[in-house]
């Protein structure tokens, strides 16, 4: 039987699940001064915690990847070379630097106009750091309503280390400075924050707690701790008690402590994520519980690659369920065959390390070599050679060009290995279809197909018209009573222009979820749309008095208001925009035209410049802009922002 491990489903016999701990746990810690989170991840402890007892896996596991996600920067930290921090884009013709300023790392990008002096420069703090600097690193910068965005540098380890655009920003067409980072993704890159229930679930607004964790901790697979930790320091419970307050992993049936590392390192393509399962919220899921409750796995076909041609980064189980290893291993060979999750292995111990794992399944021969089919002798190699040098060979990855990384598919013959990490050129995937990784998941048809069309209109930015449709069949039966395929209609026919539609879309959502900010703002933008304007104009303003901080709903609001000639309160919903979010360039756009619009000559010229300075590859900005400049008669400094060809 091929071992599966997001499919086989046992029961959990003996195991205690502690999805929050006790409000006993909350209080008894507090008092010993341990904090405990609270909200949609509760009854996590600080790492520092469990290191008090835990003291030399707490030492090991600090040197894993793992432990070094995410972080703020700090001198102490330094890997890279900012003696050599400028980068030159050609494809954007931007220009990219960082620096460390007093502990500080500040980025900065410029262009050079047709005389060679710089404009449109954009400098920002680097507040947090993602990535454990094995491979690569990325920085992000958090603005004051919460979201975090990432900036398009990033420092690569390998190779001697060098600084190159971040993976999705190698091309012209790029998001700059405003490509935000989501909860999914930090759920996988993080330990779970301290954020409010109910703030997780798909259609409110993503943002998060100035403090935040550092790294992925113990906890992650071993789940919340404050229940045990509290039955440890209060002395009064039995040893089987202590240990059945925390998921030990190991004991685990391999499907649930497979579903551990699958949680994060299963990702078949970066082009398809996988789906939250209906009802879901994403920092709902708990070491022990069965993935597949949590999580639905898309594939893709790939009109330019054959799916055993495919590479990315983040292909570690794909690739290894695609081995004749695994799959005749009846379920034996896993991630932790071969990894320790506590223990980073050193580079000496490498070869002795995963050769011993290898010969734990093929039979040697007298030289202590395997064994191959037919009889054939091995190859000589060196009595400490590494099997996975030829069979799991570095391979350079297709969605992060400038890394190589371990191919997890064992090979017998991997060819030429040179030609395995030579530099390649991103190609992104062309999607050809979307289906399940694992059909026989014991899901609804229907919930099949919900998760189909919507790993394709989050490919195609919702406008694939025909996974719409095929959405809408399924939700009329009213077969499935859950909000978000709602929310993802009502976007859908929003980016269509079928507004009347999308009204309805997001009625049906609020029907079931009547609190979901998104589904809220959708209606309201639709009703806009259709010139329904006071109502649209009440119901987000209402969304505003709800959610303060909640920028998209206050940028729309700004728009209503301008589009109804109420420039005076246009203006202090946008004003109210950037000083949430000071890149948001399309509020900095949208203040620029009120100031136009009331005679403001050079305070819209200010609003411009800071939009540019933000995103200067919106081309109609741009043309916008240097209209403006001519209209006041400043056809030098119209020329002044001519980019250099």
């Amino acid at each position: 039987m091929i071992f599966k491990p997001v499919l086989v489903f046992f029961a959990l016999f003996g195991l205690a699940l502690h999805v929050a701990a006790p409000a006993r746990a909350f209080e008894a810690l507090t008092d010993y001064g341990i904090p405990v989170t609270t909200g949609a991840a509760a009854g996590y402890v600080p790492d520092a915690t469990c290191a008090d007892c835990h003291q030399d896996k707490a030492e090991s596991f600090s040197e894993m990847g793992m432990a070094k996600s995410f972080y703020r920067p700090s001198p102490d930290k330094v890997i890279e070379d900012f003696d050599n921090a400028h980068f030159y884009h050609e494809p954007s013709k931007r220009h990219y630097e960082m620096q460390l300023r007093g502990g500080e790392y500040w980025f900065t990008r410029y262009q050079l106009n047709a005389d060679g002096d710089r404009i449109h420069d954009f400098e920002q703090k680097v507040d947090w750091i993602l990535g454990s600097g094995h491979h690569s690193r990325v920085y992000l910068y958090q603005t004051q309503d919460g979201a975090l965005f990432q900036l398009p540098l990033a420092w690569y380890s390998q190779e001697g280390g060098k600084w190159e655009m971040a993976p999705g920003f190698e091309f012209a067409d790029q998001m700059g400075v405003n490509r935000a980072v989501r909860q999914r993704c930090m759920a996988c890159h993080n330990a779970f924050p301290e954020v409010p229930e109910g703030s997780d679930r798909p259609g409110m607004p993503e943002v998060f707690p100035a403090d935040l964790p550092e790294g992925i901790g113990c906890q992650r697979c071993h789940g919340p701790g404050a229940d045990h930790v509290e039955k440890v320091l209060s002395g009064e419970g039995e040893l089987d008690d202590i240990r059945a307050a925390i998921v030990h992993p190991g004991k685990l049936p391999k499907d649930k402590l497979y579903g551990i590392c699958y949680g994060c390192h299963m990702q078949p393509s970066v082009a398809v994520t996988p789906e939250l399962r209906l009802g879901r919220s994403v920092y709902s899921f708990r070491p022990g519980q069965d993935l597949s409750d949590y999580k639905i796995f898309l594939d893709i076909d790939d009109a330019l690659r054959m799916r055993e041609d495919r590479f990315d980064i983040n292909h570690h189980p794909f690739r290894m369920e695609q081995s004749r290893c695994f799959t005749e291993s009846d379920g034996q060979l896993g991630c932790l065959s071969c990894h320790d999750p506590h223990v980073k292995v050193k580079p000496q111990d490498r070869a002795a390390h995963y050769r011993t794992a290898c010969l734990s399944c093929h039979d040697t021969d007298g030289r202590g070599l395997p064994v191959m089919q037919g009889g054939a002798p091995h190859p000589d190699i060196a009595a400490d050679a590494d099997c996975t040098t030829c069979h799991m060979p570095a391979r350079r990855t297709q969605d992060v060009i400038h890394v190589t990384m371990t191919d997890h598919r064992i090979v017998r013959d991997p060819g030429p290995l040179q030609a395995l990490t030579r530099p390649i050129s991103k190609v992104p995937a062309e999607v050809a279809e979307v289906s399940l990784l694992y059909p026989d998941t014991p899901l609804s048809a229907a919930e099949k197909l919900l998760a189909k069309a919507h790993g394709v209109l989050a490919n195609q930015g919702y406008n694939a018209d025909y996974a719409a449709e095929a959405m809408a069949g399924v939700m009329a039966t009213g077969e499935v009573a859950h909000y978000e395929p709602w929310l993802d209609l009502s976007r859908a026919y929003f980016q269509q222009k079928a507004y009347g539609k999308a009204v309805e879309a997001a009625e049906q959502g609020l029907a079931l979820a009547p609190d979901i900010a998104q589904l809220r703002l959708q209606r309201a933008a639709a009703l806009f749309a259709l010139g329904q304007h006071d109502r649209a104009i009440a119901e987000t303003e209402t969304l505003v008095a709800d959610h303060p901080d909640y920028t998209h709903a206050r940028y729309d609001l700004a728009l209503f208001y301008f589009g109804t000639k109420r420039m005076d309160q246009a203006r202090q919903q946008a004003q109210q925009v950037v000083a949430l979010q000071h890149t948001h360039w399309y509020a900095w756009r949208l203040l620029a035209r009120i100031a136009a619009h009331e005679g403001e000559g050079e305070e819209a010229i200010t609003a411009y410049l800071r939009a540019l300075d933000i995103e200067p590859g919106a081309a109609a900005l741009r043309d916008e802009f240097r209209s403006h400049l001519e209209g006041m008669g400043q056809g030098d400094m119209a020329r002044r922002y001519k980019l250099a060809d």
